[in-house]
């Protein structure tokens, strides 16, 4: 599998970095993992739209699912008009999305997606990619998610606090893609992680290498490298600067 990243800036877009989203390929296989505010302009850089296999959200913040919106439009009213992409999300996320368009907007999503809910401990094959859900620690009902093929192990943690078996959830895997919005001296409330909890949770995970996402926009990424690193046992750790391409497994 090939990761890579749209977006990594947590809560809002810094510039030249979009809120959370990336692209999971894997043979021809093609996913979008969350679309965070100004990721569909990304992935227009790396692929076209109407050919993705599905579009994964894990929750419905903004900073995971704004585009859908643009993606809507594109799809609704574009020159492929009649096309449906599958979308899987956490339940009442379609529900949620739809109030934003107003008066028969759940209808109107419809027309651009096709929905599929998934929940926590659920199993779905998209294209030869395997995924399953973990329900996260964290306000909105969000998911974790793994994606496993022959090849390699991915797990996705979201957005989360410490209360998820997120170590437990992604044992083993070759990367994890870790939030880590919180530095050391600068933590904000109990919905996220810090680098160093991170770093942390993919030692005892043990992953192969750990990939820090979510890292809040006015933070220097370098300094959350270092609090991860501290507390990874001398786990790879890296950044997932807005580009970045990531091989999962062999």
């Amino acid at each position: 599998m090939r990761l890579t990243v749209l977006g990594s800036s947590g809560g809002y877009p810094a510039p030249g970095n979009p809120s959370s989203g990336s692209l999971l390929e894997h043979g021809g296989a093609k996913l979008w993992i969350d679309a965070g505010n100004g990721t569909f302009a990304e992935l227009q850089r790396l692929a076209d739209f109407t050919k993705i296999d599905a579009l994964v959200l894990s929750h419905v913040h903004a900073d995971h699912c704004a585009d859908v919106f643009p993606l809507h439009v594109a799809l609704r009213y574009g020159e492929h008009s009649g096309l449906r992409l599958p979308l899987y999300c956490p339940p009442g996320v379609r529900e949620t999305l739809g109030k934003l368009l107003g008066e028969g907007g759940w209808e109107d999503l419809g027309e651009a997606f096709e929905f599929h809910t998934v929940d926590a401990g659920d199993t779905v094959e998209i294209s030869g990619i395997r995924l399953r859900f973990l329900r996260m620690d964290h306000p909105a009902h969000t998911l974790g998610i793994r994606a496993e093929t022959a090849g390699g192990t991915l797990t996705y943690s979201a957005d989360t606090h410490t209360g998820a078996d997120l170590a437990g959830f992604a044992k083993g895997s070759d990367l994890l893609l870790c939030e880590a919005t919180y530095q050391e001296g600068k933590m904000g409330g109990p919905v996220h992680l810090s680098a160093r909890q991170a770093g942390d949770i993919a030692r005892r995970a043990g992953v192969r290498e750990l990939v820090l996402t979510h890292v809040w926009p006015t933070f220097d990424p370098r300094i959350s490298l270092a609090e991860a690193r501290d507390a990874a046992g001398g786990l790879p750790v890296r950044w997932a600067r807005s580009g970045e391409v990531f091989d999962v497994g062999g």
